[in-house]
């Protein structure tokens, strides 16, 4: 007789087949005006307002056992196959003759709240061809990302957003890149569609009202062979102090040294995106310093672009990443926040047409807990509609 855990990768393999195979299917009817291209536009004399958005519905069958650890730390397992709308962002944007430029992310969640998820100005045009950014937008060490999924260290360090005062140039070959921000707190984040087994994350507290502000500045080089040949590399770092809450945060992790109120926080690692032609690679390396609580990761992702130039087909590309996150104190098999984790995602993206996604993505978790072994591997499909 099979193990449970072979008749749950057979029943993935299974739906992972059925699941894409009747999306694709279904795309003939997919409109037309899809295909028009993002946004709609409205041009007024001296400005140009365009309305854009997002529209993201996905399938999660995820293994979900070893719910019973993690006692101390609230989670919500569910084993079950599922269909849900992940969110529908609207994106207003403006842009003026000056060259100065609006933008605003406002997701809607399924409870009906509605959360502002980036809201900044670009000002161009200073000395040295540089530009000043104002307001709620990414960490200039964020990539721009080919799967739903984020890697563990895109969890645990940039994948929320931070208030404050963005600054970046360019000269030739190399750029540059400055900011000062309010920092974001330390949180539990859940890393996979389950709300399962979390780890330390950086969570957008915009509101922060102490004098902990986060300070980062990277200097890249980019980097064009020719045509279809090019490298980017960008070091960088990070650098703040822990407030009360961080603090307190670091005191409930079951072996963090208890009474140790060491304040720095730092992040320091590199970027580095290549591409030649349809073969794309980016690997991301990152250490992270939380007073007592030192951890570190990276990922390697090799992608390949099919183009096809079908009707309802334009190009599939073909993912993999591999990936490992490690953290300094000593495991507990009952606090998911001391595992360290390795991961392998096998992805496929299949562009319909302009502005529509279908992604399917495996992934394989692995957790050393100090203790006995979990299951959570995910399979997650999803529909991507940009506008």
């Amino acid at each position: 007789m099979e193990s449970g855990s072979k008749l749950f990768k057979r029943r993935k393999a299974w739906t992972t087949f059925f699941f894409t195979f009747f999306t694709l299917f279904c795309l003939n009817k997919v409109p037309e005006a899809i295909a028009d291209g993002p946004g709609a536009r409205i041009s007024l004399r001296g400005l140009e307002i365009e309305i854009g958005g997002e529209l993201e519905l996905e399938f999660v069958d995820s293994e979900a056992d070893g719910s019973v650890l993690d006692p101390g730390i609230e989670h919500e397992p569910n084993a079950f196959p599922r269909m849900s709308i992940d969110k529908v962002v609207i994106t207003p944007r403006v842009h003026l003759k000056t060259g100065i430029h609006l933008k605003a992310d406002l997701q809607v969640k399924t409870n009906g709240k509605i959360k502002l998820d980036e809201a900044w100005v670009k000002i161009p045009g200073f000395p040295f061809n540089t530009w000043l950014k104002i307001g709620l937008d990414d960490l200039f060490i964020k990539p721009s990302r080919k799967t739903e999924s984020y890697p563990i260290v895109g969890h645990a360090f940039w994948q929320d957003e931070d208030l404050g005062l963005f600054l970046g140039g360019e000269a030739k070959r190399f750029y540059w890149r400055f900011s000062v921000t309010n920092g974001r707190r330390l949180k539990d984040r859940r890393i996979s569609e389950d709300e399962v087994f979390p780890i330390p994350t950086d969570d957008d507290d915009n509101e922060e009202k102490n004098s902990n502000k986060q300070v980062g500045f990277g200097i890249g080089i980019d980097h064009v062979f020719k045509k279809g040949h090019k490298i980017d590399l960008l070091p960088f770092y990070y650098r703040s102090d822990l407030s009360d809450a961080d603090l307190s945060y670091l005191q409930g992790i079951s072996t963090y040294p208890a009474g140790d109120l060491q304040g720095r926080q730092e992040r320091v690692g590199l970027n580095l995106d290549y591409h030649l032609r349809d073969f794309a690679f980016f690997g991301q390396y990152i250490e992270g310093k939380d007073g007592a609580m030192d951890r570190d990761g990276w990922y390697v992702q090799p992608s390949y672009k099919m183009p096809l130039g079908y009707n309802r087909l334009a190009a599939v590309v073909f993912l993999l990443r591999y990936e490992e996150y490690n953290v300094s104190l000593t495991s507990n098999e009952t606090d998911s926040r001391t595992w360290d984790r390795q991961a392998t995602t096998v992805a496929l993206i299949a562009s319909i047409v302009k502005g529509f996604k279908v992604k399917a993505e495996y992934h394989f978790n692995d957790e050393k807990t100090g203790g006995p072994d979990v299951h959570n591997d995910e399979l997650l499909v999803q529909a991507e509609l940009k506008f």
